[in-house]
């Protein structure tokens, strides 16, 4: 085998794990959802915020998050829940659109997730082709 036929099936290859490493892991995904949990005093509910909504807040903390949901007084999120995916293996996707209100006994936490999550614009593309 030539040293070009090597290289080209090196290439072809790496470029085959790259397309896996971003199928496989959310983490890498473009359109990547940040979990947080919104605690107030009647309950808990984990929400999605897109990479584009946390960037119109100027950042990605819970902190950041809860400044504009009292700033704005209202803030219409995903939420999301655990649900099987087509292959079987519970993952987090969102449920529903939802408005959440400011609340001095509310706030905002990280939520981190074992689960495969999925993004928003993935779950609208799906439920467009059903």
């Amino acid at each position: 085998m030539s040293t070009r036929s090597r290289q080209t099936v090196l290439a072809f290859g790496l470029a085959g794990l790259l397309v896996d490493a971003v199928a496989s892991h959310p983490a890498f995904a473009i359109n990547k959802v940040t979990l947080f949990k919104v605690v107030s005093p009647q309950n808990e509910i984990v929400i999605g915020l897109t990479k584009a909504e946390l960037a119109q807040m100027k950042g990605r903390t819970p902190e950041v998050v809860e400044t504009a949901l009292r700033g704005a007084g209202t803030l219409q999120v995903w939420q999301y829940g655990v649900r099987r995916g087509v292959s079987g293996v519970p993952e987090h996707a969102p449920v529903r659109k939802i408005e959440i209100s400011a609340d001095p006994d509310t706030h905002i936490e990280h939520y981190t997730s074992s689960l495969k999550v999925v993004s928003i614009t993935d779950e609208i593309m799906t439920e467009a082709i059903q």
